[in-house]
């Protein structure tokens, strides 16, 4: 952390207290084998994993209604935990913590509020656009996982639209549905061409 942004270290130490007063350490023991099954069910590559997500761990928790937010809650469901990080220039910063069920990875929820996108570096990144290659945006942070952290996750509507919008080119939709929510979020001006969806989506979608 420097000192030019304190803020940096804040998050950092907020989300070292969230996980040390919370126990997630040894819930993370108890369940090693869950979480190396969960790994290997997923086909996650956790070299890649630690360089955007940071940690990843399993631990119960408990999630409240929208905004959903979770706490760890001994009573709570297993669920999987990553950090949601900012990147700039090699260096990383905790924003925030991501976690949903295990076996209902769209119900996803931040413990405190405070990250807009997961991957959100990406966005500002020339290379995740070379060759004209599109941003991928993923419904939920298990699919963005599995990518390999490649591309970007909606967390917070509210500030994930500008800086969407502020891409340097197109965006990936998962599915026509998403690409009208995606649309959506950036409001009317956004150029409906700039969101492209995979053609296999469009086959399924018209069969």
């Amino acid at each position: 952390m420097t000192a030019a942004h304190p803020e940096r270290a804040i998050a950092r130490d907020l989300g070292d207290l969230i996980l040390a007063g919370c126990g997630v350490g040894g819930a993370a023991a108890d369940n090693f084998e869950q979480l190396r099954d969960f790994i290997a069910q997923e086909a996650l590559d956790l070299r890649l994993v630690e360089t955007f997500a940071g940690s990843l761990t399993l631990a119960r928790c408990a999630f409240s209604p929208p905004p959903r937010r979770f706490h760890f809650d001994p009573a709570g469901e297993l669920a999987a935990v990553v950090e949601a990080l900012e990147i700039e220039h090699g260096e990383r910063w905790l924003v925030d913590h991501v976690a949903w069920p295990v076996f209902r990875p769209s119900e996803f929820a931040m413990a405190a509020g405070r990250a807009h996108l997961l991957g959100a570096d990406q966005v500002d990144n020339p290379a995740s656009f070379f060759g004209g290659r599109p941003l991928l945006v993923h419904r939920h942070p298990l699919s963005w996982l599995r990518s390999g952290c490649s591309g970007v996750v909606v967390l917070d509507e509210r500030g994930a639209g500008a800086r969407l919008a502020a891409a340097r080119g197109n965006l990936l939709a998962e599915d026509l549905d998403h690409a009208r929510e995606l649309h959506r979020l950036m409001g009317r001006a956004f150029p409906t061409n700039r969101i492209r969806v995979p053609a296999s989506s469009i086959h399924r979608g018209a069969a």
